[in-house]
């Protein structure tokens, strides 16, 4: 097979199940427990397209340019325009970013999506970045850290608002 560790031994496979099992959970390869999501996406490039390795290269890289385009727009917000260029060139020729950014691993999704709800989150866009939260986890399980940093922070800042009130009320914290 044309594909790479992970590719061959469980992504591909389990893209193929769900197309002609139908099934979510992958029958000709050993189940490594990762969400749906990843898998979902390559069967329906590969029923649209064909059951092709250059049919998963060219789906991951949308992913990875829907990645860099949150990066770009992050950085250009949070920023300016030069840093988010700058920015975005780095992250694409990072090396572990470009390795990844045509392989057929779940991480490249999660971290689009992650980027995404990030993106939306400092945006103050909180229903859509919880979408985009979902659907990161829905590609990868560690993906559930981002959107519990934003949680905790949420609840660190409601207290402290909520302290600030009661001292500036003439009230004993």
């Amino acid at each position: 097979l044309p594909f790479f560790w992970d590719e061959a031994g469980f992504y591909v496979p389990a893209a193929y199940d769900l197309v002609h099992s139908h099934t979510l959970i992958a029958r000709t390869t050993l189940d490594t427990g990762h969400p749906p999501l990843s898998a979902a996406y390559l069967a329906l490039w590969f029923t649209i397209s064909g059951w092709k390795p250059a049919v998963a290269r060219v789906a991951m890289l949308l992913l990875a340019a829907f990645a860099l385009t949150n990066v770009f727009v992050l950085a250009r917000r949070l920023v300016g325009i030069g840093v988010a260029v700058a920015t975005t060139v780095a992250t694409a020729v990072y090396p572990i970013f470009f390795v990844q950014s045509s392989l057929t691993h779940a991480d490249l999704m999660a971290a689009a999506f992650t980027l995404w709800g990030i993106r939306l989150y400092i945006e103050g866009r909180v229903w859509p970045a919880q979408l985009a939260f979902c659907l990161a986890v829905l590609s990868k399980e560690t993906a559930v850290i981002t959107p519990l940093a934003f949680a905790l922070w949420e609840i660190f800042q409601h207290s402290n608002s909520g302290r600030s009130r009661i001292q500036r009320a003439g009230r004993p914290a």
